[in-house]
């Protein structure tokens, strides 16, 4: 076990505390009007959270962190979980359902981050295993980073099948067109230009 400086141990608290913060946070804001599936996103949640921090307090704790790394890290972590906040705050309210439920808000959400990007939360998501990856470049945290992209890339998959048979498809189809996945789409015909 390598024991980290108060820089590194500090940022790899961060790194995996962040995971906490989405399980926690995530429970506050997501939806279900069916218990069964509630229950089963809290399962979820607790499961991301608590494997996202164990497993890198875990290799942080067995492999050194370059400064330079560390630096890079902590700017995408921070700009990770303000980009969740702000997501967040937007959909507080707005009955936004949790991944891989069938549940589909009543109507479309175009402000805040959703303005540009479809999926900012699994953005800010990916962002943060992205920031681990950077902290720590071992083929562990690659995988886990592929994985985890590939989990969220799949959510939204299923997420965007359950509102193409919804009451609001033809809306979130030409939001669609507008918006990027996970990138912004700058265009001219976004709402507001």
């Amino acid at each position: 076990m390598i024991v980290p400086t108060l820089w590194n141990g500090i940022l790899l608290f961060l790194l995996g505390g962040s995971f906490l913060h989405f399980m926690i946070a995530g429970a506050r804001t997501f939806y279900s009007p069916n218990m069964s599936l509630e229950a089963a996103g809290t399962v979820g949640e607790i499961s991301f959270g608590i494997s996202g921090t164990a497993f890198t307090w875990w290799v942080g704790l067995r492999m050194p962190m370059q400064p330079l790394n560390g630096a890079f890290a902590a700017t995408l972590l921070v700009a990770a979980l303000a980009l969740y906040e702000w997501s967040r705050h937007t959909i507080r309210g707005r009955h936004f359902g949790l991944g891989w439920g069938n549940y589909v808000p009543e109507e479309l959400c175009e402000s805040g981050p959703y303005r540009w990007v479809r999926h900012p939360i699994y953005l800010s998501y990916i962002l943060t295993f992205g920031a681990v990856l950077i902290a720590l470049p071992h083929w562990l945290t690659l995988a886990s980073f592929i994985g985890n992209a590939m989990l969220f890339l799949y959510t939204v998959r299923h997420d965007e099948k359950n509102i193409a048979g919804s009451t609001i498809a033809a809306e979130y189809a030409a939001y669609r067109r507008r918006t990027g996945m996970f990138w912004p789409r700058f265009n001219r015909s976004a709402p507001g230009r």
